[in-house]
């Protein structure tokens, strides 16, 4: 015998079954995490970290963390801190420079001889943090998920290699702000600090007589048809150092597994992800000695003298890394050590 229900009883279930239904829990939404966007879509550090590091945080965490990039830069690259540390943006990629009261022990790596690559001098960097600098605590008030640099800085002119010390005399080169801008000057060089926005319009206005650079930065800064030598200094003429940055409450909002995914996929596998701008950086200079360019090696006199400004750079560091509670010799051995 069947049982009949009433059309109103019927009507009256199918509405307490749809209550029910949306009563249940669901799985909980990703959590969005969303990066200042200020980079050009072909720039290296886009190429070779941003992206790789989207897909792999989407990967790691099956999908339950979700970071996108902004539509348009939400914030300038100088006030990246502020941007995430406010929560403007929950990630950035911030360049150690433009925080110079606040971090000083990955600046290291901005020192002549100091980076022969970016893979190197980013897993030195990266290990580096984790038995020595963490202690000062430089990046308080932000999650730090990554420290690396771009490959080595060399020097590119227009009119006339530099192979001599006596070349740098006078001669008016964009630089980055920092320890690049102070070896320059202290070379007899006019530095001309800039943002990497201008240095197009400094170079092929003749403004500077050259620049310096990663390899990369030739086609990436569109220079390259100004610049007709690059003086590539063994060990790096300067460099600039990089943190990947998240906004701590926005990180502190994760599960502790999230947390856990999204490091596994972080810090030396960030590190590791700089092979893609070496191979570009050794590009760029391919792609100058095929447009009739030279790549010149600086001479031993060259070298000697800016060994010393190099040391003397270095004894500026330790004597900061120690009022930081750091044992600056040591943090010193060690980051040289895993350069070779």
């Amino acid at each position: 015998m069947k049982l009949r229900i009433p059309l109103g009883v019927t009507a009256g279930l199918s509405g307490i079954l749809a209550a029910a239904a949306v009563s249940v829990p669901t799985p909980a939404s990703a959590a969005e995490l969303l990066i200042n966007n200020y980079l050009p879509p072909k720039h290296p550090f886009q190429l070779g970290i941003v992206e790789p590091w989207i897909k792999d945080v989407a990967a790691a965490t099956k999908g339950s963390v979700d970071a996108k990039l902004s539509a348009a830069a939400v914030g300038p690259p100088p006030k990246n801190w502020q941007t995430v540390t406010k929560g403007i943006a929950d990630l950035v990629l911030l360049a150690n420079g433009f925080q110079p009261n606040r971090i000083l022990l990955p600046t290291i790596s901005h020192i002549p001889f100091n980076s022969p690559s970016a893979v190197k001098t980013s897993m030195a960097l990266w290990n580096s943090e984790l038995k020595y600098f963490h202690k000062a605590d430089e990046f308080k008030g932000a999650k730090l998920l990554g420290s690396f640099t771009g490959s080595s800085n060399y020097l590119y002119t227009g009119k006339q290699a530099v192979e001599s010390f006596s070349d740098m005399k006078g001669l008016k080169l964009r630089t980055s702000s920092g320890v690049t801008t102070t070896i320059v000057e202290q070379m007899g060089g006019v530095a001309v600090p800039s943002s990497p926005s201008k240095i197009f319009g400094l170079v092929s206005k003749g403004v500077v007589d050259g620049l310096t650079a990663p390899g990369y930065g030739l086609r990436a800064f569109r220079v390259l048809p100004y610049v007709k030598y690059a003086t590539v200094v063994p060990g790096g003429f300067t460099n600039t150092s990089f943190t990947w940055l998240m906004n701590k409450k926005k990180w502190d909002g994760l599960t502790k597994e999230q947390q856990a995914q999204v490091m596994s996929v972080s810090g030396e596998v960030i590190s590791k992800h700089t092979a893609k701008v070496d191979s570009m950086s050794a590009a760029g200079l391919d792609a100058l000695k095929k447009a009739g360019g030279k790549v010149v090696s600086p001479s031993a006199e060259f070298v000697t003298s800016l060994k010393k400004l190099a040391d003397a750079a270095e004894a500026e560091w330790l004597a900061g890394a120690e009022k930081k509670g750091i044992d600056g010799k040591a943090a010193l051995a060690y980051y040289k050590s895993q350069l070779k």
